[in-house]
């Protein structure tokens, strides 16, 4: 019980428990359809692909999401999203903090 625990407050090992995202396959299929979406480099999909891993794990799905910022964004502004969001969830929380802060 207190390893369960241990891996909840963990966020690097949850994420690292759960790398699946829900209607795919694998990462190459994430990636295809990723790609008929965005033109991103190479990094940027692995970002997109993590954030939606975190989305996930609170309930939201990988391809409806994606398809929403495809439709409901102009272009650059899509893309921009995409960073920004792969920004944030590079930071640490004491990041956070202060950029709140600020």
């Amino acid at each position: 019980m207190i390893e369960k625990q241990e891996i909840l407050t963990n966020p690097s090992e949850t994420s690292l428990a759960q790398t699946k995202l829900t209607g795919f396959n694998d990462y190459q299929e994430f990636l295809s359809f990723s790609k008929s979406l965005f033109q991103l480099n190479s990094e940027e999909y692995q970002g997109l692909f993590n954030v939606l891993l975190k989305l996930q794990s609170i309930g939201q799905d990988a391809i409806p999401t994606m398809r929403i910022l495809k439709s409901n964004t102009d272009e650059h502004d899509c893309y921009e999203l995409i960073r920004f969001m792969i920004q944030f969830d590079r930071m640490d929380m004491g990041d956070i903090q202060t950029m709140l802060s600020s």
